[in-house]
């Protein structure tokens, strides 16, 4: 094989990043090739797809994972076969994937390296490197660096030698992405490990693999570690080279797929691997007397559930055992919780963890999971809605045990001062809205709770009412104890809620609240589309 330079990201043809890395030849899996689909002609009827006259000449397309043009997967290689083209001829730096169709004006800005502001818009982050093949033809492969959207035309165009071919994008659905969920995004320290997750089992599989263009080859396995993470798919590498493992702006893409072949097979997140960060190790977390050590953190064991510390640097977690499988990306000093559990049992898990150079620590976590216990949570905050304010503001809770709380002596406060509320018991599963005396329920300008939504009417909810700036809330027990937070983050516009995630979400974490339109009295809903 004759080894060829390798381009960064293919943008601008005349932003090209040159990386010093010597080529390995594409693996020898079968590819069929599916029909050309011409691009618009020029005006004076010369093609556009070829520069040769010469039928047998023209540039041919094939798509790995083996496809059909107008069919073709979310993640993907584009392998474009160059028959008689010299290796002098060929710039990878100017091989595109360009969203959308391309013409014969968008095909003469390409070759001649000048893109337009709107043509340049369109261009997809990708890297491309050329190959040898045993004909003596060359190969330019092009790999977008980001899935391309269902149901969408894609072009592959390059300006040496210049050829264009049209893609369409299968229909949302019929083969999906599982993003990667490691290496930590912007923090990779190893080119040797990847972890991607979905929210359904997959099969097992232990599949030959390898980081492209000449990246280390490895396996592709099932699982974040062996035995953890059914839903979880890894890459696992051979250490590369300190001197290429350390380049500078070195880009590899993982496989476009996993279970070739096979009905269940997925699209892998194209994110690229490259040396983000230096190693970041966990160092182990001190734990507090109520507290017991849990791999490198600290963990608080409850009725139904543990509360996990983890330690200030980015870790992968794996715990299996007593029903669980949990795959969890956890950000430097981020808690997470660990649920259920059966209350009352000796529990013991399976605990591994992956630092971002990927180094796992693997270790037994044995407690006594305690009594059913109530868990009222702060779920939701209304501070600024459309109605007269601060009668209509109001703050749900939400007993997520297994037994009811009695809510005597339980506490609201805020910067401002404490609010007292009413002596009830709260049901499992069941919510109450904390409301100013003078609420209406339905005012037809914010959205009503359910009838059977208990209103705990308060005379006064906050110090002035409820900060439209937002203010950290806490609830306390009877004791003093604070059992729940809210963050002090603002609300964007009037009628918008602060939510919690799910009952489950843990206080302290950035990622436990979102804004969104309100649900008093009901689940929070998630990705709601915000105009």
């Amino acid at each position: 094989m004759t080894h060829r330079p390798l381009t960064g990201p293919s943008r601008a043809p005349r932003a090209v990043h040159l990386l010093p890395l010597a080529l390995a030849p594409l693996a020898a899996s079968p590819l069929s090739c599916a029909p050309e689909l011409a691009a618009p002609p020029r005006p004076d009827d010369a093609e556009v797809t070829a520069t040769a006259a010469d039928a047998d000449a023209i540039p041919e397309l094939q798509i790995e994972p083996t496809a059909s043009l107008d069919e073709a997967p979310p993640v993907l290689r584009l392998r474009v076969r160059l028959p008689g083209a010299a290796a002098g001829s060929v710039d990878p730096g100017r091989a595109l994937v360009v969203r959308g169709k391309l013409g014969a004006a968008h095909m003469r800005q390409i070759e001649r390296g000048e893109l337009s502001n709107a043509l340049a818009e369109r261009v997809v982050p990708s890297i491309a490197w050329l190959n040898d093949a045993p004909s003596g033809d060359l190969w330019l492969t092009v790999a977008p660096l980001a899935p391309l959207a269902p149901g969408e035309t894609y072009a592959v165009a390059s300006g040496s030698p210049a050829f264009s071919h049209h893609i369409q994008v299968a229909a949302e659905g019929s083969r999906p992405v599982l993003p990667r969920l490691w290496p930590p995004l912007d923090a990779g320290a190893s080119l040797a490990l990847g972890v991607w997750c979905g929210d359904a089992p997959l099969p097992e599989t232990a599949a030959t693999a390898a980081l492209a263009p000449g990246g280390p080859p490895g396996e592709l396995r099932r699982g974040a570690v062996d035995g953890i993470g059914a839903r979880c798919v890894r890459f696992e590498g051979e250490p590369a080279p300190a001197a290429t493992g350390q380049a500078d702006g070195l880009l590899l893409v993982g496989p476009p797929s996993a279970f070739a072949g096979d009905p269940a097979a997925v699209s892998l997140d194209p994110r690229p691997f490259a040396m983000e960060s230096m190693p970041l190790p966990a160092a182990p977390l001190a734990c507090a007397p109520d507290e017991l050590p849990m791999g490198p953190g600290c963990a608080h064991v409850a009725d139904d559930r543990i509360r996990v510390r983890s330690p200030d640097a980015p870790l992968l977690w794996a715990v299996a055992g007593e029903g669980l499988d949990e795959v969890l990306a956890v950000p430097p000093g981020e808690p997470f919780i660990l649920a259920p559990l059966p209350p009352l049992t000796a529990v013991e898990l399976d605990v591994a963890t992956l630092d971002n150079a990927g180094v796992v620590e693997r270790r037994t976590f044995s407690a006594m999971t305690r009594a059913p216990m109530p868990h009222v949570v702060i779920n939701e905050v209304l501070a600024n809605p459309r109605g007269a304010e601060p009668s209509q503001e109001w703050v749900e809770l939400y007993n997520d045990g297994n037994v009811p709380a009695d809510l005597t002596g339980y506490v609201l406060a805020d910067v401002g001062g404490e609010t007292e509320l009413p002596s009830i018991f709260l049901n499992p599963g069941t919510y109450a809205l904390v409301v100013n005396e003078d609420y209406i329920a339905e005012d037809e300008l914010d959205p009503p709770a359910p009838p059977e939504t208990l209103l705990l009417r308060v005379s006064k909810l906050g110090n002035h009412g409820l900060s439209n700036s937002g203010e950290p809330l806490k609830l306390k027990d009877g004791g003093g104890a604070v059992v729940s937070r809210s963050p002090a983050l603002p609300e964007p516009k009037a009628g918008m809620s602060l939510a919690r995630v799910g009952p489950r979400a843990p206080d302290g974490s950035a990622s436990s609240f979102v804004t969104g339109w309100p649900t008093p009295g009901r689940v929070n809903i998630m990705n709601q589309e915000i105009p």
